[in-house]
C-alpha cells in the first residue's frame, strides 16, 4: 500500500511516530505541506491513504482520490477546517484527527508569547544580538485579567496555568463545561462581547467554524479595552484581518500575538509586518518533540486502523 505524508512536523521530528509509520511495510511518499489543491489533484488517486497537515483537501481532491485507491484521510493535528468533511462523508472516506494530544504544548506557547511580549524579550534579544544594551521597561503578567474564548482542552490548560501565575481568568464558551468552571473557580460570561469589556489579554482557543469565522471584528474590538493584547493560536480566519489592521493602525488594541496566518507560509511583505506591536510565530504552537510524537503516533494508528494494518 502507498501512503502520502505531508505533515512537516511529522517529517521533521525524529521519534517513535516515524518508526511506527516507516516500519509498517508501506511505501511512503512525502510532500512538504501545506499542499495546494492543484498539486494534490494529479497524484492523490495513487495513494491508499494520506497523513496530512493543513493541506487543501477539497471536494475535488477527495473525488479524485476515490476514483483511484484512496481509503482514508488521517489528519496530523486537530483542526479539520481544510478538509471538505461533507464531501468525505458523501464519498465514504473516513477522516480521523488527533484530539487531546497538543493542549499542553499550545497552552505553553501562549504563555511564552505573552511573557516575551510583556517582558520585551523578543526586542531585547535582537538589541543585544547586535551589541546594544538598551534596557526597556516591561510589565508584570501577574495581576492582569485574561479572557479566554473557547474552554476546550487548550482553553482549560491555559486557564489553570494562568490562575497559577496570578492572573484573573474569565472565559466564554457557548458550550461551557459548567462542572469544570465550578470545580476550578473560573468566572464565565454569557457572550464574547461581555468578555472583551475589561480584559488585558484576549486569548483565542476555539476551532474555526462557520459560526466563529470573523468573530473578532471591528464591532467587537471597538468594545475592547484599548490596552488589550490579542493572542491567536487557533486559526487566522477567526480574526477579520481588515478589522485587525485597522485596530492596530488606530491604536484600538495594544498588540497582536499570533501563531497562525491566513496564508502559510507567510506571504512576502505581509501587511502585519508593518507593526512593531505584532509578534508572529510560524505555526509552531504544538511543535514540541513530546507533542509531535503523541500526534504522530495517533495519526499513524488512525491510518492503520482504517487500512486494517496491525
Amino acid at each position: 500500500m502507498k501512503i502520502l505524508l505531508t505533515s512537516t512536523s511529522f517529517i521533521d521530528t525524529p521519534g517513535k511516530h516515524q518508526d511506527r509509520l516507516y516500519n509498517a511495510g508501506l511505501e511512503i511518499d512525502t510532500l512538504r505541506g501545506p499542499v495546494k489543491e492543484a498539486v494534490l489533484l494529479p497524484i492523490i488517486s495513487k495513494y491508499d491513504g494520506i497523513v496530512c497537515g493543513d493541506d487543501e483537501i477539497t471536494r475535488q481532491v477527495i473525488k479524485k482520490g476515490v476514483e483511484g485507491k484512496l481509503k482514508v484521510i488521517s489528519k496530523y493535528g486537530i483542526g479539520l477546517d481544510k478538509i471538505d468533511l461533507e464531501a468525505a462523508k458523501e464519498l465514504n472516506i473516513p477522516v480521523a484527527n488527533c484530539p487531546g494530544v497538543n493542549q499542553v504544548a499550545v497552552a505553553e506557547h501562549i504563555i511564552a508569547m505573552l511573557f516575551s511580549y510583556y517582558k520585551n524579550i523578543h526586542l531585547e534579544y535582537n538589541i543585544t544580538k547586535k551589541g546594544g544594551w538598551q534596557r526597556l521597561i516591561g510589565h508584570e503578567v501577574s495581576g492582569k485579567r485574561i479572557g479566554i474564548v473557547g474552554l476546550g482542552r487548550i482553553g482549560k490548560e491555559l486557564a489553570k496555568r494562568m490562575q497559577a501565575l496570578g492572573l484573573d481568568v474569565l472565559v466564554y464558551d457557548p458550550y461551557l463545561d459548567e462542572e469544570y468552571v465550578k470545580k476550578n473557580r473560573i468566572r464565565s460570561v454569557d457572550s464574547i462581547e461581555e468578555l472583551v469589556l475589561d480584559v488585558d489579554i484576549l486569548a483565542l482557543t476555539l476551532p474555526l467554524t462557520d459560526q466563529t469565522k470573523g468573530i473578532v471584528n471591528s464591532a467587537l474590538l471597538s468594545k475592547a479595552n484599548r490596552n488589550v493584547v490579542l493572542v491567536n493560536t487557533s486559526r487566522a480566519l477567526i480574526v477579520d484581518q481588515n478589522s485587525l489592521i485597522d485596530s492596530l493602525r488606530n491604536g484600538k488594541i495594544k498588540a497582536f500575538l499570533t501563531d497562525v496566518l491566513e496564508e502559510e507560509p507567510m506571504i512576502e511583505n505581509h501587511p502585519l509586518l508593518q507593526f512593531n506591536n505584532v509578534m508572529i510565530t510560524p505555526h509552531i504552537g504544538s511543535r514540541t518533540y513530546e507533542s509531535v510524537q503523541r500526534q504522530g503516533m495517533m495519526a499513524a494508528e488512525n491510518l492503520f486502523k482504517e487500512l486494517k494494518i496491525d
